[in-house]
């Protein structure tokens, strides 16, 4: 059974069309796993003090309709439960009793103390609420060639306001600083992404951000691909899918 939050897309979470930006929407799903973790434990803390915490390495996100300004939505969230390494968590936003966009999320669950992942045979966790993986229409892997053409777009410092208790860029904030990297930005709206979390932009680190050439796909949207490199190694990769407004 999901855990569910229910939430209102505030007047600070809107672009100049009065929809809620690409970082706003991702931030609804994490304050719903947040919360989630919190009310149905082991918390975040307590995780930390068994020496153990959830590191996201993958976001793939599918947007079948905008979230307007004080539209009140429900945030769905459930975990499914697994023998590999990957821990799998699923999230639905509903809308007016409609999806309105659903998402699935790559997880590990660390032992910092011992430097290894734990398998999903070795963490239970039913206590979050489980169901079946969400199979979105959308590519579930994305990664970028070593020979592929890339064009710098810009670059970005870590400051103390990116960062969160993990004292590297919160997860979140890379969705609108890629989505900026789209031309015409302004008159498009993001469909869907895939993002891969490959090492952590921690505070002060330069952000060098680059493009791979457009993609104009069958339906007529257009796919953006990203990947940005902090002192030569990649940081994350991404790729957008967008259509006009």
């Amino acid at each position: 059974m999901p855990y569910e939050l229910g939430l209102e897309v505030m007047a600070h979470d809107i672009n100049t069309h009065r929809e809620a930006s690409p970082s706003s929407i991702v931030k609804y799903l994490q304050e719903a796993v947040d919360r989630n973790l919190k009310e149905c434990r082991p918390t975040y803390e307590e995780l930390l003090e068994q020496n153990l915490s959830f590191i996201v390495s993958r976001t793939a996100l599918k947007i079948y309709s905008p979230l307007k300004e004080y539209d009140k939505i429900t945030v769905q969230t459930w975990a499914t439960e697994g023998k590999s390494a990957a821990f799998m968590r699923n999230y639905r936003i509903l809308c007016d009793g409609k999806t309105a966009a659903e998402c699935v999320m790559t997880w590990a669950l660390l032992d910092i103390k011992e430097h290894r992942l734990l398998r999903g045979s070795e963490f239970d966790v039913s206590s979050y609420g489980t169901g079946e993986l969400l199979n979105l229409d959308m590519p579930s892997r994305f990664r970028i060639n070593k020979d592929a053409v890339l064009t710098k777009c810009r670059e970005k410092r870590v400051y103390y306001s990116d960062i969160d208790r993990n004292q590297h860029m919160n997860n979140v904030k890379y969705f609108d600083l890629l989505f900026d990297c789209i031309p015409n930005c302004e008159n498009v709206r993001m469909t869907s992404c895939i993002l891969n979390y490959v090492n952590e932009a921690t505070y002060g680190k330069l952000i060098e951000i680059y493009s791979l050439p457009v993609e104009v796909l069958e339906n007529g949207e257009k796919a953006y691909s990203f990947i940005t490199k902090i002192d030569g190694e990649t940081n994350v990769e991404a790729r957008f899918t967008v259509t006009d407004i």
